[in-house]
């Protein structure tokens, strides 16, 4: 490759546009020996392809967004603009757009070469509409960055995929009215009271997964555990122990647990009556998409869904693995897995693996696939290209995907059990059960997922195995709900809400801006958080509606398939922002919005304070928060106390000093105890 910083362009080429620079240096390189000059820092490529000039230039991410110069509330007017002109942090952008702006217009022909997914199509659209001609314009589509499939992608350019395009702008100007419409409002309503500027957001997709993750952390503050006592036997045979569980009944109290604990001592031994033995088949997991990835990468390394997915797209533009925004669990029927196996073995670290599958399979590789499909992409895939100076980080990545692709061809791991049904001599039935993994197959190879393995001695029917000992515990009852990222992602998905790439980001967004904090391991609402929830749940709380936004999404995914035009969706979702805001601006209601956001973040004096936290309260002692732990704590403080054989006020006691107790019951119950808050 030569290199020079003065570009002596050609007077006739065809451009292809990238979407970030190193995917315009794989293109380059995979169409041939390219002559790589800089205009202002930003590089451009210059080949001759059989015959043909071509210019390869990129663009950095989107280039193009939403704008308007409408002051006030509501804002229908959109006018796109290049975002480093009103978007300080996008100033970074500038040098592109005047290396875009130079080069495009002149050109013959226009492919866009960006991602294939809506985000790729809508930032190449929006270059070629703005200095070139869509009509001479065509798609390069590539789920890797591999020379082959680049090249084959050039050999087969598809017509501009103007649909998808819509569909990306119709979801940036949705998301845009939504935004800046409720913003200003929240920002408004506080600025009239206080008289201070305030930035504060709200989304299409974010204010729903606000509305989650808030109804998540009221549930888990004010989550009153419920005590389970239950029996458990040792046992000994032949110099082996192994536990033995109730089998078809529970204890409901300690006092009839400890009942049951005395009898089975006294028994000194339960009589084994059947034993069964199972062989189990356990199938190899599919290829990731980018949300078991993302899953996978929170289990194991404790990344963030947005850390892993940068990472994923690190190594896609390294060309290391397949594009990661993808549904899809289904292989590509076109990629050479021995070819690519073969290339993998070369590395030290998975050569003795690579043989070991390939003996294990003898060389028929057919991998295990899931039902999840994607039209744009195939699950993610290692590509074989050799990896040069990763970090720790990217390392780990890398390897959860390469071993996931050699266990989707690895033979079902093979798990043994037996389980054995013990009386007591009160007849109650006991059962044991033994596991072990007596073939590993696929789990040689993708080593993160584990099985808990028990022992148990040889069993007989008639056997009388010797009581060692009986344990009472009392397990506590979780609030069955968690708030992460990792599970607000899930909760995204499950809702269909947002798109796999920008799930993550939105989340962050949530965190960024203050509304999410985190606590350690925990994730908690803010003050902030909490008051614009709460102002918009009572002024709109139509925009917390999963439904709303689902109806949206499915909008969104017509225009896409060509079912409906951008300008009718985006018209109607105009016409609904401007009816809701206008509900909104009189005057009495801007000021109670403001005055709820001033007091809650303390910028005003409330007039009461809660006893425990100091939120503001409608004049009792408590706030509503804790009000409704306190109601949970009522109801279910006998039912502890009757459980546990203890007094009410020692019942308190085990709330107040239980992990899994709401933290705001806590609070509630040390109130109660102290004589300050009557139950």
């Amino acid at each position: 490759m030569r290199s020079s910083r003065d570009c002596n362009i050609p007077q006739y080429y065809d451009v292809i546009i990238a979407e970030k620079p190193k995917a315009a240096d794989k293109i380059a390189h995979a169409l041939g020996s390219p002559f790589r000059c800089t205009i202002g820092r930003v590089p451009v490529y210059i080949l001759n392809v059989n015959g043909a000039n071509i210019v390869i230039v990129s663009s950095a991410g989107h280039m193009f967004g939403p704008s308007t110069d409408v002051e006030g509330l509501p804002v229908t007017m959109i006018r796109w603009e290049p975002l480093w002109r009103f978007d300080r942090r996008s100033k970074y952008l500038r040098p592109y757009y005047e290396v875009l702006s130079r080069l495009v217009p002149k050109a013959r022909y226009f492919i866009n070469a960006c991602d294939y997914d809506i985000e790729g199509s809508t930032i190449g659209y929006k270059i070629i509409e703005a200095f070139g001609d869509k009509s001479r314009a065509k798609r390069m589509k590539f789920s890797s960055l591999t020379a082959a499939e680049l090249r084959q992608a050039f050999k087969r350019l598809q017509p501009l995929d103007v649909n998808n395009a819509m569909a990306g702008i119709a979801r940036a100007e949705l998301d845009w009215l939504w935004g800046i419409n409720i913003s200003r409002l929240l920002m408004k309503s506080y600025r009239e009271v206080t008289g201070e500027r305030l930035s504060l957001s709200a989304g299409r997709v974010q204010t729903p997964t606000l509305a989650e993750a808030v109804r998540r952390w009221v549930k888990i503050n004010t989550h009153v555990p419920v005590p389970q006592p239950s029996v458990t036997a040792k046992l000994l045979h032949k110099g082996v122990e192994f536990t033995a569980y109730p089998l078809g009944w529970s204890v409901n109290t300690v006092t009839e647990a400890r009942d049951v604990a005395k009898e089975v001592r006294e028994g000194t031994y339960m009589e084994v009556i059947s034993l069964s033995r199972a062989s189990e088949s356990v199938r190899p997991p599919p290829p990731f998409n980018l949300t078991d990835l993302q899953k996978e990468a929170a289990r194991i390394y404790g990344l963030s869904p947005y850390k892993a997915q940068e990472v994923a797209e690190d190594l896609y533009l390294a060309a290391l693995i397949s594009y990661p925004r993808t549904n899809s669990e289904k292989l590509p029927p076109t990629l050479n897995y021995r070819e690519v196996l073969d290339s993998i073995g070369r590395q030290p670290k998975y050569r003795g693996l690579v043989g070991d599958l390939l003996r294990e399979t003898g060389g028929v590789l057919r991998p295990r696939e899931g039902p999840a499909d994607d039209p744009a992409h195939p699950a993610i895939y290692p590509t074989g290209e050799q990896p040069t100076r990763l970090d720790k980080l990217h390392e780990a990545v890398y390897d959860l995907i390469v071993r996931r692709f050699m266990a989707t061809f690895a033979p079902p791991a093979t798990i043994n059990t037996v389980s054995a049904v013990l009386t007591d001599v009160k007849a109650r039935r006991w059962e044991a059960r033994g596991l072990n993994v007596a073939e590993r197959g696929w789990l040689k190879y993708y080593p993160f997922h584990r099985f808990n393995e028990t022992q148990l001695p040889t069993l007989n029917r008639g056997d009388r195995p010797l009581v060692r000992s009986v344990a009472v515990k009392v397990s506590w009852s979780g609030p069955g709900l968690r708030l992460s990222r990792l599970s607000l992602l899930e909760w995204m998905e499950a809702n269909d809400l947002g798109t796999k790439g920008t799930r993550a980001r939105i989340i962050e967004t949530l965190y960024k801006r203050g509304f999410i904090t985190s606590r350690g391991s925990y994730a908690e609402i803010t003050d902030l958080g909490y008051a614009v929830y709460k102002v918009l749940s009572e002024v709109a709380p139509e925009l917390m509606s999963v439904s709303l936004t689902r109806d949206f999404e499915r909008m969104l995914d017509e225009i896409s398939m060509g079912k409906a035009s951008r300008e009718e969706v985006v018209s109607r979702a105009k016409k609904y922002i401007s009816e809701l805001v206008d509900r909104q601006l009189d005057n009495n209601n801007i000021k109670a919005m403001g005055t709820y956001l001033a007091e809650f973040i303390g910028r005003v004096r409330p007039r009461s304070r809660c006893a425990i936290c100091g939120r503001p309260t409608g004049g009792q002692s408590l706030c509503e928060l804790h009000l409704a732990a306190k109601s949970n704590l009522e109801e279910s403080i006998d039912e502890v106390a009757r459980r546990l054989g203890v007094s009410k006020e020692e019942a308190l006691r085990k709330i107040s000093n239980n992990r899994l107790a709401g933290k705001w019951v806590r609070d509630v119950a040390a109130l109660m105890i102290s004589g300050k808050e009557r139950p």
